[in-house]
């Protein structure tokens, strides 16, 4: 394959994109748009100078042409660019990273020197702890990224002291990095990177997190702890009145005082209650199984407040949530959960963060591809997969290994020998399954006017099933592959009322995209 051919892609004629409104009924009405507006609201508007608006400072002020990219989860341990020189699908990808104003991509890693380390490893419950060799902020420099989001469940794996060096071999690599700090309005904040067209800043919160992982503020005499910017939620499980019926059965056991108040809550036609508390669980009844998850109404004001500052002080910005929550999956296969939609609250907050000034919302960690949604004519991403994904870690901390002693054993004549590869791979065999985690796009996004005027969607494959050395490398995805992914990707797509176009542009390879048409405006 020629590794240039992408330069040479150029923009065929522009015809309509049916865009409808996503249908509110599926929000829900614990998810509608929240009720406080970010905007502080004028009050007296000759305290202002007139020729200076606070409107005008929420709009795209980048120069013509500007082209962004973005990728889903970079989960790497060692430097991969080289590898360019013998794989033209990964030359080729490099090209797009490296041509774009600004490249963005999620850093699902700690970046440590474990020869001279001080910190210590914290494990999540049977969860890997990753970790990066220090010339991966180098590499990944060197292969375009600009732009790292840094909340998300994996950010201290190593403790404050890992999230500390992290920062340090990125700031050394000249890579913008938002989402965790020495307290919580750090991290919450907006960081910039100047490009040639104009200043880009990014704002980085997680749904997803490790307990205490949470960035703090000062309160009183106690101070600020260091961690990552976190969106709090709250989970509640809808299930059908008969299953209701049966989990109140199990609560009249257990919990037999408890249950007179419940029976008097009880909804007639089915004697079940509406809600119910059980094994620390919240449940709810509703007509299809389903989670319904309600952020903290602090933690919301606070984000986008910093969004709607990083937007005044920036020409453009771009915000990104990790968040693994699912719609409904209730299966325990994990090939089923990545079929999965976006949890409805995420609709809610892409489209308030981009009332509140982003221009582009991207979701990661769900580690599979999610629908595409273009809102005010601004894309909103509710999944980009795996860009990156190492199945090189190592080493992996004697919990991790205390946790999975009943898999091991299980998989292994003589565990006591199992190898940090060997228990990587059964995990990723337990969590991870199939192609479709080793399936993903790169976003390049086509500004003109202050409006999005083209996507452009390059499917990509990760190498699912090749030597751990190669694989998790992206590669632009063959003709066939490449157009299964985007006609999934497409199909998922069209209840946001977005038309993906497939679209041959070599013999052997398919690009997506999504034009506006002139005169209009996606809704």
């Amino acid at each position: 394959m020629d590794p240039h051919w992408f330069a040479r892609i150029g923009r065929t004629q522009i015809f309509s994109a049916a865009i409808l409104l996503f249908s509110v009924s599926l929000l829900g009405k614990a998810q509608s748009t929240p009720s406080s507006s970010v905007d502080p609201q004028i009050r007296d508007a000759s305290q202002f100078d007139p020729n200076r608006p606070l409107a005008h400072e929420l709009g795209m002020g980048v120069a013509e042409g500007f082209t962004f990219v973005a990728v889903g989860d970079c989960i790497l341990s060692r430097p991969v660019s080289q590898y360019a020189q013998r794989q033209p699908d990964f030359a080729g990808i490099l090209e797009i990273l490296q041509r774009a104003d600004a490249t963005f991509g999620n850093l699902e890693t700690t970046i440590v020197d474990l020869r001279a380390f001080h910190g210590y490893p914290y494990s999540g419950p049977d969860d890997v702890t990753l970790a990066a060799e220090p010339r991966v902020a180098e590499d990944l420099a060197k292969m375009g990224f600009r732009l790292l989001s840094r909340a998300n469940n994996h950010a201290l794996d190593w403790g404050i002291e890992g999230m500390h060096e992290t920062s340090r071999w990125l700031d050394e690599a000249a890579i913008v990095h938002a989402g965790s700090g020495e307290n919580r309005g750090l991290a919450r904040a907006a960081q910039y990177f100047e490009s040639g067209k104009g200043r880009v800043a990014i704002v980085s919160m997680a749904s997803s997190f490790r307990p205490t992982t949470d960035a703090l503020p000062p309160q009183g005499a106690a101070p600020g702890r260091p961690g990552i910017s976190a969106l709090k939620l709250k989970k509640t499980t809808v299930v059908p009145a008969t299953v209701m019926g049966h989990l109140q059965a199990i609560a009249d056991e257990l919990y037999p005082e408890k249950s007179k108040d419940a029976i008097k809550q009880a909804s007639p036609a089915s004697n079940a209650p509406q809600k119910l508390t059980i094994f620390g669980n919240k449940f709810e009844v509703g007509p299809v199984y389903a989670y319904r998850y309600d952020m903290d109404p602090a933690d919301l004001a606070e984000v986008l407040k910093s969004i709607r500052q990083g937007k005044q002080h920036s020409d453009f910005l771009v915000v990104s949530i990790h968040s693994h929550e699912p719609a409904k999956s209730l299966s325990s296969d994990p090939i089923n959960d990545f079929a999965d939609n976006p949890a409805p609250f995420l609709h809610v907050l892409a489209r308030s963060a981009i009332d509140a000034g982003a221009d582009e919302f991207v979701v990661t960690g769900i580690h599979h591809l999610g629908p595409i949604e273009i809102y005010k004519d601004r894309p909103i991403f509710y999944g980009l997969g795996d860009f990156f994904w190492s199945d090189i870690q190592e080493p992996l901390p004697a919990d991790l290994y205390e946790q999975s002693q009943e898999l091991l054993a299980k998989a292994f004549e003589y565990p006591q020998k199992a190898t940090d590869a060997d228990l990587n791979n059964l995990l990723n065999a337990e969590a991870f399954a199939g192609e479709l985690p080793f399936q993903s796009v790169i976003s390049e996004s086509h500004f003109d006017h202050g409006v999005l005027n083209e996507l452009r969607l390059y499917p990509v494959e990760l190498g699912y099933g090749m030597k751990l050395t190669e694989s998790g490398i992206p590669r632009i995805a063959s003709a066939k592959q490449g157009r299964e992914i985007l006609i999934h990707l497409r199909e998922m797509s069209q209840s946001y009322g977005t038309e993906i176009q497939v679209e041959s542009v070599s013999p052997s390879h398919y690009v997506g995209f999504v034009r506006r048409q002139r005169g209009s405006a996606h809704k």
